[in-house]
């Protein structure tokens, strides 16, 4: 997605009109529609690995071992400290090269980084505690688990005392 919304802002914006003034063009449809895909495709892919990161770190740490408690506790601590003050400083510098050297080069400098990280994860893949097995393709489950959600939704609902018209308070 990041590489893409690089590409869309590096293409040429338009032409200048026939007097040589800066009056540009309106942008050509298919490039209007290249960047919102990219916006679209960069928003499906912060979505996608941004709620697995925090779990997948913390899935590091045994939890039926004591002496690792507190190396956790340490590790969440350390994980908002390092997601906010990044999101400080990229805030900070993406807007200052986006705004005095272009959007393309702001664009290309999350995507190198974005590029960097993932380097960075799957270089450590050999070190990491727990590992999936590799038995069958993923998408069998997800699968399975659509087909049993399926035939549970036909099941008969059972009367909950709500229906029944409970007093009890809470």
């Amino acid at each position: 997605g990041l590489a893409c919304l690089t590409i869309s802002t590096i293409l040429p914006p338009g032409s200048k009109g026939h007097s040589g003034r800066s009056a540009w063009l309106p942008l050509p449809e298919f490039q209007v529609a290249f960047f919102f895909f990219s916006l679209y495709l960069a928003a499906i892919g912060a979505g996608g690995h941004k709620p697995c990161t925090q779990a997948f770190g913390a899935d590091q740490f045994d939890e039926s071992n004591p002496h690792e408690q507190m190396p956790k506790n340490s590790f969440f601590n350390w994980w908002y400290f390092g997601l906010w003050s990044g999101s400080l400083v990229s805030m900070v510098t993406v807007n200052y090269i986006q705004e005095y050297l272009g959007w393309g080069y702001g664009y290309g400098i999350t995507c190198l980084s974005m590029g960097l990280s993932l380097a960075v994860f799957l270089i450590g893949t050999f070190t990491y505690r727990f590992k999936l097995s590799q038995e069958g393709s993923p998408f069998t489950s997800i699968v399975q688990v659509l087909v049993a959600a399926v035939r549970r939704s036909q099941w008969p609902i059972e009367e909950s005392e709500h229906d029944r018209g409970s007093t009890r308070q809470f």
